[in-house]
């Protein structure tokens, strides 16, 4: 796993005005990986550094200022990243009239991405010149940034200058307990601001973190809408209820759950998808087989009546693409949101990955989240449909087209943006679109 380093040196601050930039004045480096994040060219003295000179005050509010956000909100895939998830995940809001690089965190669950581009400020005559991407395990990433605004706390108080803003949210961060922290961790996966709501927002959140099911509760609020949370989590409760008081006493997956092999975490959760794919189709069948339906796949899982793991009522849950879970036999049930044959078969897929790499019984969301697990099972399902060796042996050429794109997707049983997908991350040939 890549580590993030955040070096600095107190400077001497020359003409800075104001005592907390005064005080904290500093060269900064930034490195993820030992590559650095703030190498610069300098136009005016004609130079390149790897160091920013600037109070490192402004950047430790901003990391005071965001500190639910930057662990617990992830992006959210019905509206992308808008300008105001950047500013509470992106380094280069904290510059105030400074310079530092673009910079972006995002939490996946167990890891944080970190992602930096190539950067021009021209008031400042400064152009950083990097560019990057690289996971952060979540639990260091958290410690080097509590790390870093002590170290700016310290230094205040080592030059007299106490009980700033930031000493006073520091100390409110510090000294939040276990249950205040799990509540701000969920409202800021609503993308809302847990020291900044209304009496009857923070007690809808409340209700609703007893409503939900444990394991479905983080997944659940980084999807949902402020303006309609009391009616998904209704409905997502209703769909867990349905599953769980289902009386079907027919394990239509033990066969396949047998044969699962055993679930090891790579570098990359896309790479553990890919790999428990790989395993699990040479273990059921080692065939160079496909699969255009349900139906064909339960032939090649050999699961005779694959009925009886899904779920026959409609769902009313918009919001993901289906629920894994267990009925009152602790039997595997799937609620699949999609209608698409093609779109229905990769959705159960993804169920299965989470059914068969989760505690027997364990609820699981499967949803167009970023997060670690949902890489997971999306690679597993797009290697498991369509395996790169298997697909590489039918293209045509070194070059594809539209229309190879849309036939290998029909002879899959997947749409042409998982065959396009697993094209490209394979590098089997050059995709082109017109």
């Amino acid at each position: 796993m890549n580590n993030l380093q955040m070096e600095f040196a107190w400077q001497d601050p020359a003409g800075a005005r104001g005592e907390e930039l005064r005080a904290t004045w500093a060269s900064l480096s930034i490195l993820v990986d030992g590559n650095s994040v703030t190498e610069l060219q300098d136009r005016r003295t004609r130079s390149v550094r790897t160091e920013v000179f600037l109070p490192l005050f402004p950047l430790a509010e901003w990391i005071a200022d965001n500190w639910w956000f930057l662990q617990a909100e992830a992006e959210r895939p019905d509206i992308g990243s808008t300008k105001e998830f950047d500013r509470r995940h992106n380094l280069r809001w904290a510059r105030e009239g400074f310079v530092l690089p673009s910079l972006r965190f995002v939490t996946l669950g167990e890891t944080i991405e970190a992602a930096w581009q190539p950067l021009e400020i021209p008031g400042a005559a400064v152009r950083f010149l990097s560019s990057g991407r690289a996971m952060l395990s979540a639990r260091e990433f958290i410690e080097t940034l509590r790390g870093f605004v002590d170290a700016v706390v310290a230094r205040l108080d080592e030059s007299g200058v106490p009980a700033t803003t930031l000493h006073e949210q520091w100390l409110e961060i510090q000294n939040t307990d276990a249950e205040e922290r799990e509540f701000c961790r969920a409202a800021a996966r609503l993308g809302a601001d847990p020291y900044a709501l209304d009496t009857h927002l923070e007690t809808t959140i409340l209700q609703v973190a007893r409503t939900i099911r444990t394991e479905l509760l983080d997944d659940f609020l980084s999807l949902a809408s402020l303006d309609r949370l009391v009616d998904q989590a209704s409905a997502l409760d209703a769909a867990s209820q349905s599953i769980a008081a289902d009386s079907d006493d027919i394990d239509a997956l033990r066969g396949v759950r047998s044969q699962a092999p055993p679930f090891k975490k790579s570098a990359n959760p896309w790479a553990t998808g890919y790999r428990f794919a790989a395993e699990l189709r040479k273990n059921v069948n080692g065939g160079a087989w496909k699969s255009r339906s349900l139906d064909e796949l339960a032939g090649h899982l050999g699961v005779e009546h694959i009925e009886h793991c899904l779920m026959p009522e409609p769902v009313e849950c918009q919001f993901l693409d289906a629920l894994a879970g267990a009925n009152r036999h602790n039997n595997p049930k799937f609620l699949i949101e999609k209608t698409r044959p093609d779109s229905r078969q990769f959705a159960f897929c993804r169920a299965l990955f989470e059914h068969l790499t989760s505690p027997q019984g364990r609820f699981a969301a499967v949803s167009k989240l970023r997060t670690d697990r949902q890489q997971m099972n999306r690679a597993f399902a797009a290697e498991f449909l369509a395996p790169h060796e298997l697909l590489k042996r039918d293209l045509s050429a070194a070059l594809v087209g539209e229309e190879e794109l849309e036939d290998l997707a029909v002879d899959y049983g997947v749409s042409s943006f998982v065959i396009r997908h697993q094209i490209e991350n394979h590098n089997l040939a050059r995709v082109s679109i017109e």
